[in-house]
């Protein structure tokens, strides 16, 4: 997959949107600014049109007529170089017009309207019904009124409003270009704390599983989470790594041990003749090795089992079944060597069902590796206890024995594989270490939880919590 810049993206994004803005901008500043520059010339040339309109009035003598002074007009007004306008009569009779060809009915109708003459844009205006100024006493008793026509060029107006629109283009390109740096700058240092905590990232290796999460990025809210998964992260898989690598180096020792004796048992074998009792001595012997050796291979393979059925297993895929089956079952298997210590296994359980989604193999591996881990270190001639109940959505499962209880130095770590906190005890009493860890990868396969806590005065309680299923 092709990688992309998200700085270059987030820049992108700003200078089109702030692109767009100014444009809108421009748009929205010169309609208005044109708006207003419309009215304010309508505005004018209105007081032109009432000024030409007032140089209407009646003639002297006994029949008054209207009549135009033109006297105060300039003759280039009255030849239509400037300004034009057109004077008329509520009956359609022209007293006054200044020439300019085809303004007067470019519009017919309309108050305003833009035209062209020999390439000068005019605007003209229409005043209709203004009274005649003139009081005379002679005039007629029947007020007339007129319609006034007034066109001046626009072209002044417009080069102004090229010259604003201009100027507004150059100062929103000026602004574009400082909001568009500081927008840059601002990416450029809220991105910064990405780098270093990338930095950071990278730094992490086989050998050095530090990671210094950089100040800036505890100091932004967007980001500080991510440093903080990260940090985990880093935290459980450096515990992971040293857990593979415990556990690897743990196998090793305890696979030597059995194949070196192995070995060396079948080595004196042939070193002289003996006897046929003297050989079927040792191969007795060996084959004790080997069954240790197989145990040990079982368990493995069974704990790398419960570690893939809690990676690939979904709980809507699961078999429903009752946790107080697979406890009886396990009771059942390991009563033989409770009865061999002089020891009895009591079961307390409800009797509505306790369904959980797990396989029933599995849990019964469980129970029977906790209660034969209280088998073999409770006291003998003592009762182990299994209990099962339901408790706020959840099915517990608790073994409880009288023995000596656990250290506190050894609780955090009796699930850990390999580990025994007892190191003087032989194999024979105390196993491999792995009973404890078989069980925690199963429970929390199953989305379960496992814990440990010593008893007063004496004796150890194992529980486990595992998702009840309606």
């Amino acid at each position: 997959m092709r990688a992309f810049s998200i700085k270059r993206r987030i820049v992108t994004t700003v200078i089109a949107t702030e692109l767009v803005l100014v444009a809108c901008l421009l748009v929205l500043a010169t309609s208005v600014m044109r708006s207003h520059a419309i009215r304010s010339f309508d505005t004018a040339l209105r007081g032109r049109a009432l000024g030409v309109a007032a140089l209407v009035r009646y003639s002297e003598g006994p029949q008054p007529e209207l009549v135009f002074d033109n006297s105060p007009i300039s003759q280039g007004m009255l030849q239509g170089t400037v300004d034009c306008f057109h004077i008329q009569t509520q009956d359609g009779r022209v007293l006054a017009s200044s020439g300019l060809p085809g303004f007067e009915g470019a519009a017919s109708g309309q108050d305003s309207w833009d035209f062209s003459s020999n390439g000068v844009p005019y605007r003209s205006v229409r005043l209709r019904d203004v009274p005649v100024l003139d009081s005379e006493e002679d005039a007629p008793k029947h007020p007339v009124t007129l319609q006034v026509i007034y066109a001046a060029s626009t072209s002044d107006m417009r080069k102004d409003l090229n010259r604003a629109f201009i100027s507004i283009l150059l100062g929103g390109i000026v602004l574009l270009a400082i909001s568009v740096y500081a927008s840059v700058r601002a990416i450029e240092k809220g991105l910064s704390p990405l780098s270093d905590l990338a930095g950071s990232a990278g730094a992490i290796s086989a050998r050095d599983w530090t990671f210094p999460v950089p100040p800036s990025t505890a100091e932004i809210t967007e980001i500080a989470p991510l440093a903080s998964a990260l940090s985990g992260m880093v935290k459980t898989l450096h515990t992971a790594f040293q857990q593979q690598r415990d556990f690897t180096s743990n196998a090793a020792h305890e696979l030597r041990t059995p194949v070196a004796i192995l070995k060396s048992t079948l080595q004196s074998l042939l070193q002289e003749p003996r006897s046929s009792e003297a050989y079927c001595s040792g191969i007795s012997d060996a084959l004790s090795d080997l069954a240790r050796l197989e145990i040990l291979l079982h368990s493995m393979l069974r704990l790398a089992r419960a570690d893939q059925q809690g990676e690939n297993s979904g709980a809507a895929q699961r078999s429903r079944i009752d946790v107080v089956g697979t406890c009886e079952a396990a009771i059942a298997r390991l009563s033989p060597l409770a009865a061999s210590r002089g020891a009895t296994i009591s079961f307390n359980a409800p009797s509505e069902p306790l369904h959980v989604r797990a396989e029933p193999e599995d849990l019964e591996i469980v129970w029977a590796n906790l209660i034969e881990n209280a088998i073999r270190h409770g006291r003998p001639d003592s009762e182990i206890q299994v209990i099962a109940d339901r408790r706020n959505g959840s099915v517990t499962v608790a073994v409880l024995d009288n023995g000596n209880g656990i250290p506190p130095a050894d609780i955090p770590r009796m699930f850990d594989r390999f580990y025994r906190g007892d190191q003087s005890r032989s194999r024979e009493s105390g196993g491999y270490g792995l009973g404890l860890a078989i069980a925690k990868a199963f429970v929390e396969g199953y989305g379960g939880s496992i814990s440990a806590t010593s008893l007063a005065p004496r004796g150890t309680r194992i529980g486990v919590e595992l998702p009840f299923s309606d």
